[in-house]
């Protein structure tokens, strides 16, 4: 449900603002193309679930692609759909404040200073972590998706047979439009199922086992859109009158027509709450690629580096949030420009996804049906891809440029290109290494939990001291704690949160928390204590500190007065408050002020 929610809050927004962009280029026909588009959309959305179960690590098309072609074709792909995601972050916010603007005439003229705001706040944010963002997102979408049905039964109740007959030739107009129309118009309706490629970003957070939650997640997505999508481009398209309403906000015009101001305004909040997290996701999405191509070396390492303060990519997020405002600046918040620039990235992504997952199909041996299917999925994007880049000059001189801009500076940093290679392709020189080295703390050994357990017959630790920084009173009244109790070992914990989605590229102990634990472990063992340091990485940390206290067996629980401010809190959740929940009365919580 989860993996669903955070799908199709950004597929699930398109609904919104692709019916205008198509009435631009299609007119009333618009439906029908969406209509022809859904069997490509749901071929396409099984190899999508496919690359999601295959790679654990995230990077969709990066890692599919360099498994298939090699890392330079990874790197094309993160590229396209690194463009793919700053359109998605651009558009979703602007079209977030044009909803608004109609239920709120006062910020009509200033949509694009707020899609910047939104952005802004939407980075700050990420910055410090929203911990239960994918819960957030499942709220949304089916509040979003439950208003959606809504509105298609309020219209079908408002209007007559006639109004009916409109939409349903509207809908199946295909045979009647001459074939170079048709395709031009098969290829813009893609837009209407960008986000698919949201599955395979968020593998890293995906519950076991996840070919099945992969697949069923995309099961809901693709029942959720075709029950929605071509219906409403329908009725948008040929009840309204794009003269007198406003085509970018036509599921709002649609909603007051037929139901009024209450109707609207469901439409209106639901859709800039969704239109917000499309947003978010495309911010997720932008990680996990960065990442992806920081792990080929294609882009540097620190970009995904974890900040001290919240543990979260703050570069990254940067990244993921100026961009889109720099689009938004260039093309003046233009929602039809900016349709128009959308599609190259996008389609590039999706036809390298699919044939990369063809090749790899065919080195496994897999030629079976499903193959075959798969083949003619990837000459169904193939087409709606070169359509586009023909069609769309503007689109494919600004992706065409932005891509080749990113992959040259990629090739660079990694040492690919031979007249400028570098002496150390990326890779850390024995020098560095040194000095990393000198820079580690060299005293501790740091246990997973398992690894802790596996050591109860020899250390059996009774009280579990709780660190998240230098904390000298914690230690001190630790150790009094010890000692009165006739106690001789201590178990030290630190936990790493992981923010969101923001999953860790590098899943070891960050340097803060080696320095910490050995710091911890060398004054409690100077004391005649033998301390046990144990790390965690984990996503609600009261959680795993209980998780931790009872597989441990220890009866009390140190921790220090809470750091984090209100905001923090807020968005984190309090760490004292789950330890008071979920802690066992028969287990002590010792707060050191």
């Amino acid at each position: 449900m989860l993996c669903w929610a955070i799908v199709y809050a950004d597929i699930g927004t398109s609904v919104y603002y692709v019916p205008g962009l198509l009435y631009r280029s299609v007119g009333t026909s618009a439906a029908t193309f969406v209509l022809a588009t859904s069997l490509a959309f749901v071929l396409l959305a099984e190899k999508y679930s496919d690359i999601a179960a295959r790679y654990p690590g995230g990077g969709g098309v990066v890692s599919v692609a360099e498994e298939a072609f090699g890392p330079r074709m990874g790197a094309l792909g993160g590229m396209l759909i690194l463009v793919d995601y700053f359109l998605t972050a651009a558009i979703s916010s602007i079209s977030g404040f044009t909803y608004l603007a109609t239920l709120v005439p006062l910020l009509q003229g200033f949509e694009l200073p707020l899609a910047a705001a939104g952005l802004i706040l939407l980075g700050v944010l990420n910055w410090i972590g929203i911990r239960e963002s994918a819960q957030v997102s499942a709220a949304i979408a089916m509040m979003a998706f439950a208003a959606l049905l809504l509105l298609i039964g309020v219209t079908a109740t408002q209007i007559d047979a006639a109004a009916w007959d409109k939409v349903r030739s509207a809908a199946t107009a295909a045979g009647r439009i001459p074939i170079a129309d048709a395709i031009t118009g098969y290829a813009f309706a893609w837009l209407a199922f960008s986000g698919l490629e949201s599955l395979a970003q968020i593998s890293p957070a995906m519950g076991p086992p996840r070919r099945r939650t992969a697949g069923l997640a995309m099961l809901m997505v693709v029942i959720a859109i075709l029950a929605t999508s071509p219906l409403l481009t329908a009725l948008a398209t040929n009840l309204l009158d794009p003269s007198t309403v406003n085509p970018d906000a036509f599921q709002s015009e649609l909603a007051f027509h037929m139901g009024g101001t209450w109707l609207r305004a469901l439409i209106v909040v639901t859709a800039s709450a969704l239109l917000l997290f499309a947003a978010n996701t495309a911010v997720v999405g932008t990680y996990h690629v960065v990442g992806a191509l920081a792990d080929g070396e294609f882009l540097p390492r620190p970009l995904v580096r974890r900040s001290d303060k919240f543990g979260t990519p703050h570069l990254a997020i940067a990244l993921a949030a100026v961009v889109p405002i720099a689009v938004l600046v260039a093309t003046d918040g233009d929602l039809a420009a900016l349709g128009a620039l959308y599609a190259f990235g996008l389609l590039g992504a999706f036809f390298l996804s699919s044939i990369s997952l063809d090749r790899v199909r065919i080195t496994e041996g897999r030629t079976g049906m499903l193959f075959w299917v798969g083949v003619g999925t990837t000459g169904l994007v193939l087409v709606a891809f070169v359509t586009n880049l023909v069609e769309k000059p503007h689109a494919t001189l600004f992706g065409g440029t932005l891509t080749l801009a990113m992959l040259t500076y990629g090739l660079l940093h990694r040492g690919d290109v031979p007249f400028l290679r570098r002496g150390r392709g990326g890779k850390v020189t024995t020098q560095e290494a040194e000095r990393i080295a000198a820079e580690s703390p060299a005293a501790v050994e740091i246990l997973t939990l398992q690894e802790a357990l596996d050591l109860k017959p020899t250390y059996s630790p009774r009280t579990l001291v709780c660190l998240r920084g230098p904390n000298q009173r914690l230690l001190e009244e630790a150790a009094t704690h010890v000692t009165g109790g006739d106690e001789h070992d201590i178990a030290v914990l630190f936990v790493e949160e992981v923010p969101g989605l923001f999953v860790p590229r590098d899943t070891q102990p960050s340097r803060e928390a080696r320095e910490v634990l050995a710091e911890a472990v060398s004054w409690l063992n100077a004391r005649g204590m033998t301390a046990v340091p144990i790390w965690r990485l984990a996503q609600v940390a009261g959680d795993a500190i209980v998780q931790v206290a009872l597989e441990l067996g220890v009866n009390a629980i140190l921790v220090g007065t809470s750091q984090r401010g209100t905001l923090w809190r807020f968005l984190r959740g309090n760490v004292l408050a789950r330890l008071a929940m979920r802690t066992p009365r028969e287990v002590r919580i010792v707060i050191i002020g």
